[in-house]
């Protein structure tokens, strides 16, 4: 079997060590490391990589900030540079991050055309590619975008509303686009087995420009909000505590048991989104949902599962931009105590049955095995 060469963001090595000691869950290695129990020849490195101190270098830099100032996806073809020997040894290249994936294709069509390397490019966001672009660059990225997505053998996609827009938006190979099922490790997110439906307090977390927690903040309840991001500065108020929180920066970051027991010992869990086609929040809310927790989402037009999240069932979904709706949920949990109950113990099936890394890791072999 030929090598495959996979790119992920970076702090791999440090979230490997956190696995092994049972303080970080499986969910952040994406089902590589059960390709590579399946006997996959795979080299596994990060995609950050600091750039050398050499004039050409600072220059190229230079230009790609501006690039990434303008978008949300940023294009940096010095860093598949840096990385060009060893990707040129291998058979297929897989990039499981927005950023590098469309790097790879920006590279292979401009600057090295004729090379005819495999590439696979994982998205997580490619429909809302655009949302930030001014009008006046906004054809202009089109047709770059067109040809980069031209030049990936192979596109994953990871929410079904994403694949069919992008499909459609610039005009894809419905063949060469393909989904991952995201899962998460129920083994380390779990419930506590303690009763929180008198927990005072609500929890919100993420990092990603997709959450709208601009919305959160006017929502009106008795319980205490606490929001864990890096998109808010921090506060601490009676009703409302904010911590800051971004994984690279060990002082303000909050550690995966942290993260944990804020899930477990809180009433609920809200996941406020803007209506985008990415499907943002699938991480947070189901690892919430496997923690035993009532989980209150934004059903956005990007919602990753829309057949498996039922309503006031193992769910509760709520309308975006729309802090009334997630106020009428909150209360709604607070005096119906069977209805908390009972869409907890759902929550936890749902997961279990549909969103574990065992389910995954097939989605992830399935499509890693056309690559042997």
């Amino acid at each position: 079997m030929s090598k495959i060469l996979v790119f992920d963001k970076g702090g791999r090595k440090e979230r490997i060590n956190l696995i092994k000691k049972n303080k970080a869950p499986r969910d952040f290695l994406q089902g590589i490391d059960f390709l590579k129990i399946n006997n996959f020849d795979i080299d596994h490195l990060s995609s950050s990589i600091k750039y050398k101190r050499k004039i050409p270098y600072y220059l190229g830099k230079y230009l790609e900030q501006i690039f990434s100032m303008i978008s949300d996806i940023g294009i940096r073809p010095l860093s598949v540079f840096q990385f060009r020997k060893k990707i040129n040894k291998a058979k297929y290249v897989v990039s499981l991050t927005d950023g590098f994936s469309i790097s790879l294709g920006f590279y292979y069509y401009f600057f090295d055309k004729r090379n005819k390397i495999k590439l696979v490019g994982a998205f997580h966001k490619l429909s809302d590619y655009n949302k930030k672009l001014p009008s006046i660059f906004k054809e202009f990225y089109y047709q770059i975008f067109k040809r980069i997505l031209k030049r990936l053998d192979f596109i994953i996609f990871y929410g079904p509303a994403d694949r069919e827009n992008s499909i459609n938006h610039f005009n894809l190979d419905r063949n060469k686009t393909f989904m991952i099922k995201f899962g998460v490790d129920t083994k380390f997110w779990h419930p506590n087995n303690k009763n929180n439906f008198y927990s005072d307090y609500l929890f919100s977390i993420g990092q990603d420009p997709s959450r709208d927690f601009q919305t959160l903040l006017k929502v009106k309840t008795n319980k205490k909000l606490h929001i864990h991001t890096s998109l808010l500065d921090p506060v601490n108020k009676k009703y409302l505590k904010i911590t800051n929180g971004i994984y690279n920066n060990t002082r303000n970051s909050f550690s995966d048991l942290k993260i944990r027991k804020l899930y477990q010992d809180s009433f609920a869990v809200i996941v406020p989104l803007k209506n985008v086609f990415q499907p943002s929040g699938y991480s947070v809310t189901l690892q919430a949902m496997a923690c035993g927790k009532p989980v209150i989402l934004t059903l956005t037009k990007g919602l990753w599962a829309p057949k498996l999240f039922r309503n006031f069932e193992n769910c509760i979904l709520v309308s975006p931009n729309n802090p009334i709706e997630i106020e009428e949920a909150i209360k709604k949990l607070e005096n119906e105590p069977k209805i908390y109950k009972s869409i907890s113990k759902e929550a936890c099936k749902t997961v279990e049955k549909y969103f574990s890394l065992k389910v995954a890791n097939e989605s992830t072999l399935k499509i890693f095995k056309m690559f042997r």
